[in-house]
């Protein structure tokens, strides 16, 4: 079967996106798969452009973006968003962010970020 130029674009994606979370997160390979709900042989499939991410690791690598989109516009440097990431946050109820992103829960993390944008755009 031929890939589309939507699944080049969507392998192409996926890796920026592992790569970028792998750096603004500091999440190790076995990590980050587990964020995704994934192995850590698939993960690097996706950083190799060998595969197409199924639409729900699609779902969860546009959350991960997101995630890393609203740290950079809320935290003023790397030092500030990683300080809120390794932090206990009581809107988590005083879990650390990046455990949520380890469990995969994203969508708690998410929300209190939007949360915090919406506040800090006002």
């Amino acid at each position: 079967m031929a890939l589309t130029i939507a699944d080049e674009l969507e392998k192409k994606s996926a890796r920026e996106t592992v790569e970028k979370a792998q750096r603004s997160f500091g999440l190790r390979y076995v990590e980050l798969a587990s964020a995704l709900g994934v192995t850590s042989r698939s993960l690097l499939r996706y950083r190799n452009l060998v595969s197409v991410p199924s639409r729900t690791v699609q779902f969860r690598l546009e959350k991960l973006r997101q995630i890393t989109h609203l740290l950079v516009e809320i935290f003023d440097g790397q030092d500030a968003q990683m300080q809120w990431l390794y932090s206990t946050v009581p809107m988590l109820r005083g879990r650390r962010p990046i455990d949520l992103i380890r469990q995969g829960e994203l969508e708690e993390v998410l929300a209190v970020l939007a949360g915090l944008y919406s506040v800090a755009s006002s």
